[in-house]
Parts: C-alpha cells; sequence; structure tokens
C-alpha cells in the first residue's frame, strides 16, 4: 500500500508528501511495472501533478528520471522508474545533467525523495521555485505552461466552493416544503410547476451543458506572444545554468552496431 510521509515543516510548506514506493518482484521488464506505478503515485504526473481523471486525452508514459541513453544499467530498476504525463515525458527527454550541476541542485525534481515545498511555492496559478532543483524543472518542464494553470485555477476553484456546494446540498435534502408559511407554500409550488413544464428546456441546457465539459481545455493549443516570452525566458534561465557548469547536459548517443 502507498504510504504518505511527512516532516514537521511549518504548515505554510505544504504540501510535504513523499511518495514510497511499494515492494515489487525485480525480474520485471521496465513497462511490465505501470500498475505498480500508478498506484505509488497516486495515479498522477511525478512532475506536473496532473492525475490521470484531470488529463482526459493526455497519455500517462513510464520515464526513466535517469536516461537509458545515459545509465542503461539503470533500464529495469523500479526506484528510477516515474509515473510521467506525455507532456512532460516528452520536455524531459533525454536531459541529463552534469555531476557537478547537480551537485548544486541542478536536477529534476522527484517526488520519492524531495520535499515539494522546499523546491516549488505558488504565486497565482505559477509556480515559483525556491532552489535551483525548482528553477531547472519548471524551466525544462515547463511547469507553468497553458494547460497546468488552467488545471491549478480548476483545482482552487473546486476546492473554495466544495463546502459551500455540500452545505447547499445538505440543507435542502433537510428542507421540507410542509414548512413553508403558507403564502410561501403557494408560490413554491407554482414554481415547481413551471419547472415540469419547462421540461425541455431543461433537457436542452443540459445537453449544452454536457457539450461544454466535455471539451477540455487542457488541450487547447497555447500560442501567441505570452508562450513565445516564457519560452525565450526559460530558455535563457537554463543557458546560464549550462554555462555555469558546462559539460554534457544530455545523455550521450550511443553508437548502434
Amino acid at each position: 500500500m502507498t504510504q504518505v510521509t511527512t516532516t514537521g515543516l511549518g504548515v505554510s510548506q505544504l504540501p510535504q508528501e513523499l511518495i514510497v514506493r511499494s515492494s515489487v518482484p525485480s525480474d520485471k521488464k521496465y513497462n511490465e511495472y505501470k500498475p505498480w506505478l500508478r498506484h505509488d503515485f497516486i495515479y498522477s504526473c511525478a512532475y506536473c501533478t496532473m492525475s490521470e481523471a484531470e488529463a482526459q486525452a493526455i497519455r500517462f508514459t513510464i520515464d526513466h528520471y535517469e536516461p537509458i541513453k545515459a545509465r542503461p544499467d539503470l533500464l529495469g530498476e523500479y526506484d528510477n522508474l516515474m509515473y510521467c504525463c506525455d507532456e512532460c515525458n516528452r520536455r524531459k527527454g533525454d536531459r541529463s545533467p552534469p555531476a557537478d550541476a547537480r551537485a548544486n541542485g541542478w536536477r529534476f525534481f522527484r517526488p520519492d525523495q524531495d520535499y515539494w515545498g522546499q523546491h516549488f511555492k505558488r504565486k497565482g496559478y505559477r509556480l515559483e521555485s525556491v532552489s535551483n532543483t525548482g528553477e531547472f524543472s519548471i524551466d525544462a518542464l515547463d511547469l507553468n505552461r497553458l494547460a497546468l494553470r488552467r488545471l491549478r485555477e480548476i483545482r482552487e476553484r473546486l476546492t473554495r466552493c466544495e463546502d459551500h456546494i455540500a452545505e447547499g446540498i445538505l440543507a435542502l435534502r433537510r428542507f421540507s416544503i410542509d414548512r413553508l408559511p403558507p403564502h410561501v407554500k403557494g408560490a413554491a409550488v407554482r414554481y415547481i410547476g413551471q419547472a415540469i413544464t419547462m421540461r425541455g428546456e431543461i433537457v436542452d441546457s443540459i445537453d449544452r451543458l454536457l457539450r461544454q465539459y466535455a471539451r477540455s481545455p487542457l488541450l487547447d493549443v497555447e500560442s501567441g506572444s505570452e508562450l513565445e516570452a516564457r519560452t525565450q525566458e526559460r530558455q535563457a534561465r537554463m543557458q546560464k545554468a549550462e554555462a555555469l557548469f558546462p559539460g554534457n547536459w544530455r545523455a550521450p548517443r550511443r553508437e548502434h552496431n
């Protein structure tokens, strides 16, 4: 069973959970570990935290934290496997920072070893870094891409209104129309009658609502000046980090016989 561990750090730094990996058989091919990975990573991307339910049409894959080209010996090591959305996996690619850069924190965040609040903080719907690991992960994976900012907004709206919705529904379920004063009770009965006659309009409205929510805003193509500016900014920061620690930041290509 997946466990979650926490530290005694302040509440302001939450969430502080670490993913704890299950004990798994050692004789599997890496792609056979997917059921365990889904369970351990709570059906969510190790890097951007998007869940399978939220991802909708975005595919989930298995990522090798240390790329296969750099560490072929870790191909089937469960501790090197991450459950990852296709968007993050594609951006991560075969990036493999050199040792001196890693020693200074320039590496990818990993939720089974790193506490989120020690590397990231929220500012509105954007992530900001509080460490080199956070900055590198944000820039290399584009963790402020439009889809993720929209997802954070949706999450916040749902969290903010959940209590009010629950309270309202429970109140309505408990309330009896017979308890209304006579003059109000008559009006309520009339409104109920009007609602019944409006059944056709209500069905049409429901159809429109279903179509609206069937469309995934997370799959809208991001373009324009905001995307271009953000791309230039994060690439400039990454180039600055690479200049500080010269070396090969990607796994070397292997010769094929």
